[in-house]
């Protein structure tokens, strides 16, 4: 299991809110799950402040490329680059 942490500044509210509506779908399709979404966010250590935040599930690296690589993905990520500054990093499981 792969999971990867989605941090957005949000550039405008109205096409992120298409984004996040139309690229969900995509996510289930690939075998991907959102754990958590929040917009309600509060930084208490660092400099930034996330407007939105969301967690994706993965079984794989390979599942998340192929979707992120993939035709019914790809509308979407030209929108996601109008809406938001976006980071995206992988977060593998940690076993003692």
């Amino acid at each position: 299991m792969v999971s990867y942490l989605i941090l957005a500044k949000i550039i405008d509210k109205e096409l992120f809110t298409k984004y996040i509506n139309g690229h969900i779908p995509t996510i289930s399709k690939f075998g991907g799950t959102v754990v958590f979404r929040s917009v309600s966010n509060l930084s208490i250590l660092g400099n930034n402040n996330w407007d939105a935040i969301a967690i994706q599930e993965w079984k794989d690296s390979e599942a998340f490329d192929k979707w992120w690589n993939s035709d019914e993905y790809k509308p979407w990520s030209e929108i996601r680059d109008k809406a938001a500054i976006i980071d995206i990093i992988k977060c593998e499981n940690f076993k003692n």
